[in-house]
């Protein structure tokens, strides 16, 4: 099979797992009170224990003002703790109230079981090339340099969704 029917299937297969993995966080974080954005920040901070707003942001590959927003409506609801670092008391470091990491440690305990189910329909002597190949899509996709968009993005000067000059 040549390389470009080979990338055309892996972006099919690809698009159906990123529709489904959707899905399964969408019904995760919904039946939970909180919206998909504020889930993978518990999970980050939770990862962690103790983490900067500027570490988390770049974890989740957000800006900083989107991470302050998510975190500030979590903070409102008793899920994450803002605290001065002490060796730094002008830095300030997220943790998790006992709210938040009760809700973290359930949302593993049901991510590892989901996980479990699924490589279990899998045959044993396929699974650990399956989790290495989603390891090396991961780090492809992370890979500096990417051109993928360029073509589709928008002109220099211009901002996207405004009209072309």
């Amino acid at each position: 099979m040549e390389t470009r029917e080979q990338a055309i299937g892996l972006r099919e297969a690809t698009r159906e797992l990123v529709r489904s993995l959707s899905l399964l966080d969408k019904d995760r974080a919904s039946c939970c009170g909180v919206t998909l954005s504020q889930c993978h920040a518990i999970v980050g901070i939770g990862g962690v224990g103790r983490i900067a707003p500027s570490v988390l942001a770049e974890l989740l590959r957000l800006d900083r003002s989107t991470v302050t927003r998510v975190v500030d409506s979590l903070v409102a609801q008793g899920f994450v703790l803002r605290e001065q670092e002490p060796a730094d008391r002008r830095s300030i470091v997220l943790g998790l109230t006992e709210k938040g990491q009760e809700f973290f440690v359930s949302t593993e305990k049901a991510m590892e079981e989901f996980y479990e189910s699924i490589l279990k329909k899998i045959p044993s002597h396929e699974r650990s090339v399956l989790t290495s190949g989603v390891r090396a899509i991961a780090k492809a996709f992370e890979a500096k340099g990417c051109t993928c968009f360029s073509q589709i993005g928008p002109k220099d000067g211009q901002k996207e969704g405004a009209p072309e000059k």
